[in-house]
């Protein structure tokens, strides 16, 4: 459907809207210019997901890399902590699962004794300048990489010297503290396309209480936050597309680059404005925490791995000498948030997933019993009904099996991912957020209060610029959707872009809460990066070079 425009001339009508822009103050790009300013940066992935065939080449050594100080962050002991009593609260609200919420105090723990590994041989590196540990300063690259500092060890050392006050937000307001959530590097063995995985290896504390109805009013508690959150927030990978592509042309402004080693050293912003699903987990524990900090201390990150082909041999893979020796084969192109919870002596654990718009506190009980969720519809459009489930696997608890039902007409597919629960994930943004940077499917994605997509846009990256185009979606007045493609050639400049697809901007932009001076200027720097033919080839032979890594998954 496009919007009827007739009784304007082309020229009068693109000329008013801009002009009247520029009246109120927007200053648009010049073509083929950039700002210098890096403030405005994004993240994203997790929606379409896709594990090519591919024969997998012989795994990657671990012998001839460079070295990189890693940061460990130190927390106290844990302890289980049981609730007697709750108050109850009520409000205007219908949960999807079970009543209303509680809090209570707990103290958690970092890592403690780890077991035996191999030694982290890394291509980054970090210097202590400051005599201490919190005085640790990364050390980039060269100049011509363009990445400033590059260690995300440093940012959890800035991080951890922040107030008790802002714990899980950093004092910017605008990011997060990474050393409240754990974060750090993994090793990166040379010819290994992602670096490796990490998780913590210190006890996860459950949430523990006697009466049904207490674990009840917790989920109503943090249900009525993730549907908030998910109104209010956007998924969105086209911005950190973006600014990944701004760093790298900045780096090399004359002739070809290597994308490659950019793409190792780059720096990886993480804030509250474009989200994709790891920094949505911190978003929903942050906001947990506004009112009940003590419960959103028993929240962790957790990896998920998509799409599989089987999960026992995954499992056991595994399983077979530790999860670490496993890295070199997993992707973990997925993050979410868990807690594990004792409900009446009942283990279980409660998952938290707004990266894929789950609208709804997911219990998973060991005895798949009242309170586990079970099978629930995700979204139900005309053309394809989405269904998920979330169970314990039978060869191990330490993962969820995590299966998606897709009904089109008379068709059912199936499709399983797995999501590890045992140990805190410690590499979601050096490992799931960088994943994403090269990843062949971006899309900016408002939600409603019950995770419907309800407007946006998405694209895939394909090799040749020609082919390059994007779907603009939105509700309109009748409360039908209006969906559109259109070629990114017609973005490469704000003043030429024809009425039609003007008109569908004015439209789309306030659903996205975006001023349409700044979609434009978004559609712009779209079309420049997926133009920039050198570029393009080099993420997707990086893309192409990670599916193989998991094709075996």
């Amino acid at each position: 459907m496009v919007c009827n425009i007739s009784s304007f001339s082309i020229c009068t009508y693109r000329q008013n809207t801009l002009n009247e822009l520029r009246t109120n103050g927007h200053h648009f790009r010049a073509k083929g210019g950039r700002k210098d300013n890096f403030l405005h940066w994004g993240l994203g992935r997790c929606m379409e997901r896709e594990k090519p065939s591919f024969i997998k080449g012989d795994e990657p050594g671990l012998a001839g890399k460079q070295g990189r100080s890693d940061l460990i962050c130190a927390n106290s002991n844990s302890s289980t902590v049981k609730i007697a009593s709750v108050e109850r609260q009520d409000g205007a609200y219908v949960p999807t699962v079970g009543r209303w919420g509680n809090e209570h105090d707990v103290t958690t723990s970092d890592e403690a004794a780890a077991p035996p590994s191999r030694p982290r041989p890394v291509v980054r590196s970090v210097s202590c300048t400051n005599g201490g540990p919190h005085g640790c300063v990364a050390t980039g690259a060269g100049p011509d990489d363009g990445t400033g500092e590059t260690e995300l060890a440093a940012a959890v050392a800035v991080a951890s010297r922040l107030p008790n006050g802002t714990h899980w937000i950093a004092d910017d307001g605008d990011s997060y503290n990474l050393g409240a959530f754990d974060q750090t590097n993994g090793a990166w063995p040379i010819r290994q396309p992602l670096p490796l995985p990490k998780w913590s290896a210190r006890p996860v504390t459950p949430f523990v209480v006697d009466k049904l109805w207490q674990y009840e009013d917790l989920i109503g508690l943090i249900e009525t936050k993730l549907q908030r959150m998910l109104e209010e927030t956007h998924y969105n990978t086209a911005n950190n597309f973006v600014d990944f592509y701004r760093a790298y042309r900045g780096a090399h402004r004359h002739g070809r680059g290597e994308l490659r080693t950019h793409f190792q050293h780059y720096t990886i912003p993480i804030n509250r404005r474009h989200h994709m699903c790891v920094s949505l987990a911190m978003e929903i524990v942050s906001r947990i925490a506004e009112h009940h900090p003590d419960i959103a201390r028993l929240f962790y990150l957790v990896s998920c791995e998509e799409a599989l082909d089987e999960t026992d041999s995954y499992i056991q893979h595994c399983e077979e000498n530790g999860i670490e020796y496993a890295g070199s084969t997993l992707e973990k192109e997925h993050a979410m948030v868990a807690m594990k919870i004792v409900v009446g002596g009942r283990e279980g654990v409660l998952i938290l997933d707004p990266g894929y718009h789950v609208a709804r506190a997911v219990t998973v009980m060991k005895d798949q019993k009242y309170p586990h969720t079970g099978w629930f519809t995700q979204s139900d459009e005309p053309h394809c009904k989405r269904e998920y489930s979330y169970a314990l696997h039978d060869l191990s608890s330490d993962y969820i099996t995590w299966t998606e039902r897709m009904t089109r007409g008379a068709k059912q597919q199936y499709e399983e991912s797995l999501v590890y629960v045992a140990r805190p994930y410690r590499t979601a943004i050096d490992v799931t957020v960088r994943r994403n940077l090269v990843y062949n499917f971006r899309s900016l994605l408002s939600r409603d209060a019950k995770g419907r997509v309800c407007a946006g846009l998405y694209f895939p990256v394909v090799p040749n610029p020609h082919d390059a185009q994007v779907t603009l979606f939105y509700d309109n007045a009748n409360g039908t959707q209006v969906k559109q493609k259109c070629k990114f050639a017609q973005f490469k400049d704000p003043e030429t872009i024809p009425d039609p697809v003007l008109a569908h901007l004015e439209n789309l932009a306030p659903q996205l809460r975006m001023k349409l001076g700044d979609l434009i200027d978004l559609m712009v720097d779209l079309a420049e990066s997926v133009h920039d033919v050198e570029f393009v080839q080099q993420v997707l032979e990086i893309n192409n070079n990670i599916n193989e890594l998991s094709a075996d998954n």
